[in-house]
């Protein structure tokens, strides 16, 4: 039997190895907020006078970034915090049960079958958050996110990590599994769901001020509804990829009172073996230290909020010049091995 393998040697083209001074970044979908981010950081620095530059590298969602980083296709990549441990396990394509009726084995996608997962990303830092935005019309009966037990549900993001966090979240409300009703669109396809009334709610994760959620405000009337007070301190404990939050009164038009509700830190990350000296011109250009006092610095770089290495089971640390960074302000890190492969086979197709 004649057995054809193709294979890449790709030792030479694993993040760090490159010779010109770019850094390849996983943005997630073309137009995201992660392809705008670096965009924006590309004209910052070109502005301060920098050669290095950023070549986004567009990806399916923040997972799939992590997978391309861990495996040194990428250099970098901006994704949301809650991808991380999802992109690094192994999971099926088809829900488990369906093998009983026969479902073939290829179905299944196998990230790695070993006790353990082998990381080779770390933190470079934390960017910005995105908060979720929990709307209900005016007119609706709905008091909390509990009330909200078989009702269509429309989910606005950029990232497939949306979904999971929106299912947890009514989880912890009490909803059951069977009556979490959810639909993930991009955030433009989110609204106009919700607007034309194809869901009884809207779970927006932006910014704030959202420029969707402020549209929206200023054509229907809209009421938020608070993550509960007593769940957020349960839910943020077990899921270190999220921190509580406040949207302050009067931030949207019709919004009345302060809302409480949930960030999702927004990271870039890098491959453990990514050229030391491109983190630390990235970062010292993305922080805009220069004419800053040392408080000012500081809260810019704090890092309280991501300081656990974002998931502790996956033993994620902190890039080795992002460690030296955050020092100087006086965070104490954990720093991962600048480590990389010299050399490594991909086997990409195989025919017998």
């Amino acid at each position: 039997m004649k057995r054809i393998l193709a294979l890449i040697l790709s030792g030479l083209m694993l993040a760090g190895c490159s010779d010109d001074n770019t850094l390849r970044v996983g943005v997630g979908p073309l137009d995201s907020d992660y392809h705008k981010y670096a965009v924006e950081l590309n004209e910052k620095l070109e502005k301060s006078g920098s050669t290095l530059r950023l070549k986004p590298i567009i990806t399916a969602d923040s997972t799939a970034s992590v997978r391309l980083l861990n495996n040194g296709i990428i250099d970098i990549a901006i994704i949301s915090a809650s991808s991380i441990e999802k992109a690094l396990v192994a999971e099926s394509k088809i829900d488990p049960a369906q093998t009983l009726k026969g479902a073939s084995e290829t179905e299944y996608e196998i990230l790695n079958d070993k006790s353990e997962v082998a990381v080779y990303n770390s933190t470079v830092a934390g960017i910005y958050d995105h908060t979720i935005h929990v709307i209900v019309r005016a007119d609706a009966p709905y008091e909390d996110i509990s009330d909200l037990s078989e009702k269509t549900v429309s989910v606005g993001s950029y990232d497939d990590c949306a979904y999971a966090v929106s299912f947890g979240i009514l989880k912890d409300h009490g909803i059951k599994r069977a009556a979490r009703k959810i639909q993930l669109n991009t955030p433009e396809k989110a609204v106009e769901m919700f607007k034309n009334n194809q869901a009884e709610a809207l779970f927006l994760f932006d910014k704030v001020p959202s420029t969707y959620v402020s549209d929206l405000a200023n054509s229907i009337d809209i009421k938020f509804l608070s993550v509960d007070k007593h769940r957020l301190k349960s839910i943020t404990k077990f899921e270190k990829s999220l921190t509580s939050t406040v949207i302050n009164a009067n931030q949207y038009k019709g919004q009345k009172e302060a809302v409480d509700g949930i960030d999702v830190k927004v990271l870039i990350q890098a491959h453990n073996g990514t050229d030391s000296a491109k983190i630390a011109e990235l970062m010292k250009v993305m922080f805009k230290l220069e004419g800053k006092t040392e408080a000012q610095t500081k809260e810019d770089v704090d890092m309280t909020a991501i300081r656990f290495g974002t998931v502790p089971n996956l033993h994620l640390d902190f890039h080795p010049e992002s460690v030296k960074f955050y020092e100087k302000f006086g965070f104490k890190l954990n720093a991962a091995k600048h480590e990389s492969h010299l050399f490594s086979v991909h086997i990409v197709g195989s025919q017998d």
